[in-house]
């Protein structure tokens, strides 16, 4: 497999960050600074670049720095593919986009092509907060591995929204609303299917994963709960017989908006018996677990992002871990305020980070 890599980065104008330039090391690359300074907002830019989502849930205004017009990101990326430019300007009103100078025509071809995966602090909230952030791991890896999965999403969105307006009003009306049944079937029972498979596949890759960072590997399970059936027919009936109940509760209650990954440990719900070391662990295991399959469904290595991470693991499971990145060849980013972490990646690239602006810091 050919790792992606980063060749170049330039931000402006994002968060705190300004006159940022960055020639990364295809190997590590370590983000050395007090907090407050701008090192997760490194992070942050890159995987926005990658994704245009916010990793801390920010909104695109938010992004802007206060006294900025706008945020401004240049990335170039290599790897199986020839090198890629990824260039963003976030405006206040509008935001542009182009990959290598054109805007993208597909959702595939722009995110497989920068893939990143990230592990921050609010990761622990993967297995113990709502269901919202499990399906939001489901989609990050499809959108960028399942070609047409990132347009059946914004579809289902866009015909879900429509269909909870109509019900939402004084006086519904039943015809109109059932004129959605149609799209909201469609595109929610292909979400559903896509999600089932990778719930599957992403067993053995979090058990690999639970043994690379030191737990019982055979102690985790994963299973997608659908609300709805992923059969179009099916589904569409279903939500011809639950009209009334839609009608009542003013929204639609079936579909893949509501769906869950449930993740037990030890045949128990996780959130409910994993110490606060399991729950980490967990996390970083489905983290792991999401750059393996990527790796085997799109034949390329992503990037790693690890944010903070000598908070969020011990000494031993950080030096697994490092290891493990060594062994695959990916190109890692950590944010740290501990040089000794640094010295824990050798040969990484190290840049000291302060008031918004990053500097090289010599060789480790």
């Amino acid at each position: 497999m050919i790792p992606l890599h980063i060749t170049e980065l330039s931000v402006d104008g994002f968060r705190n960050l300004h006159g940022v330039k960055l020639a990364p090391s295809p190997g590590g690359n370590v983000l050395l600074g007090d907090n407050g300074h701008g090192k997760t907002s490194v992070l942050e830019a890159i995987d926005y670049a990658a994704s245009l989502r916010s990793f801390r849930g920010a909104t695109r205004t938010q992004l802007i720095g206060h006294e900025a017009k706008s945020a401004d990101i240049l990335m170039r990326v290599g790897g199986p593919s020839p090198s890629r430019e990824y260039r963003l300007r976030l405006g206040r009103v509008t935001r542009e986009i182009t990959l290598d100078g054109k805007r993208p025509e597909r959702a595939v071809e722009y995110f497989s092509g920068a893939a990143c995966v990230v592990f921050h602090p609010g990761d622990l909230d993967l297995v113990r907060g709502p269901p919202e952030l499990r399906r939001r791991l489901l989609d990050r890896i499809l959108v960028r591995a399942v070609d047409g999965y990132g347009e059946a999403l914004k579809s289902y969105g866009k015909a879900l929204r429509a269909r909870n307006a109509l019900l939402r009003e004084k006086h519904p009306n039943a015809k109109a609303i059932q004129a959605y049944d149609f799209p909201v079937a469609r595109y929610g029972s292909a979400l559903t299917r896509a999600r089932t498979v990778l719930a599957h596949d992403l067993v053995p890759a979090a058990r690999r994963a639970l043994d690379e960072v030191a737990l019982s590997p055979d102690a985790i399970e994963l299973k997608y709960q659908p609300r709805a059936s992923g059969d179009q027919v099916a589904f569409t009936a279903a939500l011809a017989e639950g009209l009334a109940r839609d009608l009542a509760r003013r929204s639609t209650s079936l579909g893949p908006h509501g769906d869950d990954l449930a993740i037990t440990w030890s045949g128990l719900p996780a959130r409910v018996v994993a110490s606060q070391g399991q729950t980490r662990a967990l996390a970083l295991a489905l983290r792991l677990a999401e750059l393996h399959v990527l790796e085997a469904r799109t034949r390329a290595i992503p990037v790693l992002l690890l944010d903070d991470v000598s908070s969020e693991l011990d000494r031993e499971r950080t030096a697994r871990l490092f290891k493990l990145v060594a062994a695959l060849g990916a190109q890692v980013f950590v944010t740290t305020t501990d040089p000794a972490i640094a010295a824990m990646l050798p040969g990484a690239r190290r840049f000291t980070v302060a008031d918004g602006a990053v500097s090289p810091a010599g060789a480790g």
